[in-house]
Parts: structure tokens; sequence; C-alpha cells
């Protein structure tokens, strides 16, 4: 009887601890064409393992298709990476992988190009294929007799040999493009459909316009590929903010205005009458409008809007357009068709929720421009729950998969299978230190809360030596600024204060020439969005969260709760849509504190509410913890661990 092969054979490194275990279970996952969640702590190696138990799982399937998707483009150069990696460890030149973007981002003639919306991208990107006179295009396809477009020969030698050769990415087809003069998103959509691997963001299977637009670029069912889902953690979110659509009130102004020629660009007769239909809708309630107020789905939608039309729009605006994250939705009628596309589905639903609200920006000479209409799903389980189940297989990873057992409901995947491993890191290389007197919460806030905030960031920043940076966390910039107005001495540290314009790299820099104290948000680019690591060890050794980061009560807050309490039962909606979500995000930028065996570190916790839910944080969690009382007690905690380490 032969001998299975051993699925570590396609591991091309020493296996760090829990590592074997995290491809094996990815290989399970694959091979039994199952759903599976894996939670593994920062540092395990995740993306590795998962691709080595897909090739494991798929040795006997060359033909098999997987499809990696990323929350953002810096995730998907890691996969790159790892990619490159073992196609050199195993020399399988049947390992194929193209890194997917959008069309409008790669388009060496976009800046030749005059438009006023995505769609009228596309359409002047047809004319000009039309015309001849996109020179890119042409040096990709000839015409047949029939009038067909058949690639030529050259062409598809350049795409045998760029996948022999490379993992294709963005880089590399722009570089054909130059050398070339070929289109690079016409390179990368043909390399796409004949590799082994593609990656892309989450919108590529996750939002339903833009999936039909790949599966049939691909040539393929969802049914015939397996699916790698990354930092799982946000696909709910991202996945309800990906189906949402809004129209604020400057875009109505401008919709206005130009109505008549949105009406000749898209042949769409009825559009004129759908914006002043939205005007309307806008003017009954301005008058009245506080803050914000739920609408009838039928005042955001017209009913005489045809259908038949719409999906027309879509098709043209969408075709994969979007797709990566820097590429949005830019323009009024990009919005006007993405909110009619959302409206037309909350008719069909009552898991939706539409509101008006006012914001509170600058230029409110006007009340209009305050103005945003909005219309967001609640059901993601509804959105996710089919894709993940009609794939061939899918496994979804994450560092913060806690507890496994709410991710598996709001995904709507009970049955799945479930794997979370263990911190690979030793222990007593952190301290976890919560207060048990602060609290950030609403009825607590006020001078005297801030006053006692920066003398403990300050005492914190005082105690632990300014060997690596710092990471100050706050709900929201607000209580950032409340908070350093009354002073933080930084120690022997920079201070580095971000806002709404910071560049990571800029961070990345400032970090690596010296030690820095950085304050920052929850979930913003620096606490979430990127690793701060050099040479494979982590840039910073202690972090302090200030307050959790709890979503304000909106409309939208309680029609979530109100949601997972009917899909739940009473209570649970409390839990599923703030308690979780929040403590995340914590969990997320504490995570930033070890990449490597060798780091250690701190983490303090201002909020004592912190320890109601601290199981989120992962079962390790226990042992590095210390709830502490007063600024002495803070004092000497830290510096027994400090002496200790």
């Amino acid at each position: 009887m032969a001998t299975l092969p051993d699925p570590m054979d396609w591991f091309p490194y020493e296996p760090r601890p829990h590592q074997e275990r995290a491809l094996r279970y990815a290989e399970e996952v694959f091979s039994e064409g199952t759903v599976g969640l894996l939670s593994a702590d920062c540092g395990i190696g995740k993306t590795i393992a998962a691709l080595s138990g897909y090739l494991a799982a798929r040795v006997n399937d060359p033909e098999s298709r997987l499809l990696v998707l990323t929350r953002t483009h810096s995730q998907s150069k890691v996969f790159e990476e790892e990619l490159t990696q073992l196609r050199i460890y195993t020399q399988d030149t049947l390992l194929t992988a193209t890194s997917m973007v959008s069309r409008k981002h790669v388009c060496p003639m976009k800046g030749q190009m005059r438009h006023i919306s995505s769609l009228g991208f596309m359409r002047e990107c047809a004319a000009l294929v039309k015309t001849g006179n996109c020179t890119y295009y042409w040096n990709c396809y000839r015409r047949n007799a029939d009038g067909r477009h058949q690639p030529r020969q050259a062409f598809l030698e350049t795409i045998d040999e760029l996948l022999k050769d490379n993992v294709v990415s963005q880089s590399v087809a722009e570089d054909v493009g130059r050398d070339n003069g070929m289109c690079p998103y016409e390179v990368l959509r043909w390399c796409a459909k004949k590799s082994r691997v593609i990656v892309g963001p989450y919108d590529y299977l996750f939002r339903s316009r833009v999936q039909m637009a790949l599966l049939s670029s691909l040539g393929i069912g969802l049914y015939e590929i397996d699916i790698l889902v990354d930092e799982a953690h946000n696909l709910s979110s991202h996945v309800l903010e990906a189906e949402a659509a809004e129209l604020r009130g400057a875009d109505l102004l401008w919709l206005r205005e130009h109505k008549r020629d949105i009406v000749k660009e898209t042949g769409v007769r009825w559009l004129e009458e759908t914006v002043d239909f939205l005007w309307e809708t806008v003017s009954v309630n301005l008058d009245t409008l506080k803050d914000e107020r739920c609408l009838d789905k039928w005042d955001a939608y017209p009913r005489f809007a045809a259908q038949g039309d719409l999906e027309q729009l879509i098709e043209y605006s969408t075709l994969l357009e979007g797709a990566d994250e820097t590429v949005p939705v830019d323009t009024p009628v990009d919005r006007l068709v993405s909110f009619l596309y959302a409206g037309r589905k909350a008719t069909e639903s009552d898991d939706w929720l539409v509101t008006i609200e006012k914001s509170t920006g600058w230029e409110e000479h006007q009340d209009i421009m305050r103005v945003i209409l909005k219309i967001r799903p609640l059901n993601a389980a509804g959105l996710i729950a089919p894709i993940l189940r009609m794939a061939r297989s899918s496994l979804l990873m994450s560092g913060t998969l806690r507890p496994l057992s709410h991710y598996k409901r709001i995904l709507g995947i009970g049955s799945a299978k479930g794997e979370e491993l263990s911190s690979p890191y030793p222990r007593g290389t952190r301290l976890i230190l919560v207060d048990r007197e602060v609290s950030t919460s609403y009825k607590s806030r006020g001078p005297d809360l801030w006053r006692t905030l920066s003398e403990r960031i300050e005492t914190v920043l005082e105690a632990v030596p300014a060997n690596k940076s710092a990471m100050i966390a706050f709900p929201s910039y607000a209580i950032m600024r409340d908070v350093l107005s009354f002073g933080v001495n930084a120690g022997f540290r920079e201070r580095l204060i971000e806002d709404r314009r910071s560049r990571i790299d800029d961070v990345k820099e400032a970090l690596a020439s010296q030690p820095h104290a950085l304050f920052c948000v929850y979930g913003g680019k620096v606490s979430e969005g990127v690793d701060l690591v050099e040479a494979g060890s982590s840039m910073v050794d202690l972090i302090i969260g200030v307050g959790i980061p709890f979503s304000p009560p909106t409309s939208h807050q309680k029609a979530l709760q109100d949601f997972y309490d009917r899909r739940y039962g009473a209570g649970s909606g409390y839990y599923y849509a703030v308690v979780v979500p929040s403590i995340r995000k914590v969990a997320q930028m504490a995570g930033r504190l070890r990449r490597s065996p060798e780091d250690q570190g701190i983490v303090v916790l201002l909020d004592k509410r912190f320890l109601k839910h601290i199981d989120v944080f992962g079962e390790d969690t226990a042992a590095d913890l210390w709830p502490y009382r007063g600024e002495d007690e803070l004092r000497d905690a830290i510096g027994m661990f400090v002496r200790r380490v």
C-alpha cells in the first residue's frame, strides 16, 4: 500500500511553534472540502502554513484553483512573497500565481481620459479600443475575420513566460506594459485565467456584482475554487460595509446640476426623475432632522426604477472596478448607481436599514451639504455563508478569531470546523496590567478623568525603559486630544501623534530611527493596518490601551443589536454587535507587541471594564494578567517585570 506524502514536505522553512499544527489543519480543511476557521496568534506564520497545506491537499489535482482574499493591498504582498518562496522550494512550475488589481488602477492611459465616473472610464476605455487608439490593448489582441478579438501569439507567449518565472503582481504587469507596450490589466487578467492561485481583495467574492464579473472573466464557477480568507475577523464588518451605500447632500447638488448629462452618458432616462425623487426625500426631512432618522425603504428607492436598466448600469460600471481598496467608488454618478443597487436589494429583504443623517462637518452654511442618505445591510451571515458553503472548500484565518463560537454564528457557519492555537511565545515574556479603578464610560468622562488618564500614561512611560517604541491608543481622536491637553511626559521617547493624514511609511521610518511614544486610535491605520516589524522583531515593547472603543449608540448600532436579538435570543445583540468587535480592536493592537520569540513587553489597559471581557483576548491571557489599583501598584508591577526579564 502506497504511503501518503507528509504535508510538511511542502513547507519551506524550519517550523515555528504550532506552525505544523496550523499547516496540518489547513490540509484537513482543503482535503475534506469543508469550511474551517483557524485562530492562530501573530507570529505562528499562518500565511505560509495555509498555502503549504493547500498544496499538500491538492497534490494530485494540479488543475485546482485557490482564491486568496485579503483586506488590504499590503497584506496581498505578504502572500506574493510566500508564494515566491514556495515556487523556489518546490520547484513546481505548475504553481502559477497572480495578484490582481483593478483595470482603472493600472491603466497607462488613465491620465489622458476625461470622465465623470468609473462608468465614464469604462466607456472611454471601450471607445479607445473600438477606434484603435489604445495601442496597449491592440498590442495584446487582433481582430478576426468575424470581428472578434483574438489574443496575439506574442501576447500569449509573454503571459506564459511571466507565469513560468514570477508571481505576477501589479508591478510585474506594469513593467510589461512599459517594456512591451501591452495593457497591464489584460496581462493580469490573462495571467489570472491561467493561474492556480489568485490573490485579491475581499470584494472579489463578497461583493456580489464584482464576484459575477470575476468568475465570468476566469471562466470558472464558485463550486470549483478553494477559498482562503486572511484577517477573517474583519470579514463580517467588511461585507456589511461593502454592500452598503450612501449619497451625500453634495452628491445630490452635483447630480441635480448634471442630471441631463448623466442621462446622455448612460442612456437611462429615469435617472433624471430619480435625482428629483431623492432630492424630494431629503427636502421633506431636512427641516425637522436633528441627528438621524430611519426611513422607509421606498423613500430611498423609486418604484419606477427599471431593473433591466439598473443591471446594465452595474455591468458597465463595475467590471472589476473598485476591487482594489485604492480605487474607491469616487464620483456622484458611481455613488448613485451603488445607492440604487443597494436600494433594490433593501426592497427584497427586511434585514436592511435606511437612514437620513446630518454630518458634523465645517461646510454647514448649507444644511443640504450636511445630509447623508444611507442604505446598510444587517445580516452578514446571509451574505457570507452561501459563498463559503458553495465553494469547494473555505479556510478563514486570523490571529483574533476568538471566541470561535461567536464567529461561526455571525458568519452563518455553525457547523464549520474550528482550530484555536495558543500563543507561540514563551510564557513570562508579556505582562498585561488592567486598571481596576478607571472607567472611560460616558458618565465618567470629564476633566477629572482626562487628568487621571494622562497621569497613568505618564507613569507607565516613565517606568518602562525606552528600549523600543510605545503605542498609546484611544477610542477616538477627540478623547486623545482631551487627555493630551493635560500634558504627558513621554520620558526618553519622542512624541508622535497620529492624525487622519498620517502615512504608514512615515510612522515606520520614525520608529526605526529612535524610540517614540506613538499616540493613535484603535482600529486605525497604525494600530491595525500594518506590521510594525524590523528584522523580524516588533518595533514596540509597550502598548497602552486607553478605554474600550465601544461604538456610539446610533440607529445603525441599535438596528444591529435588534437583529442579533431576534436571531440569537434577547440580550445577545449587545454582545455580538458591541462587545466582541470593540474588544477585538484592542486585542488586534495588543498583538503588535510580539512578533518573534525574543520579543517581550507590557500591555496596560486603562479601563476596569476589560476584566468582564478578558476571555476575548484568548486562553493564554490569564497567565499574564495583573489587575492593579493605583499608581503605586502600577509602578511596582512594571518594576518587577522589568527586573525579571
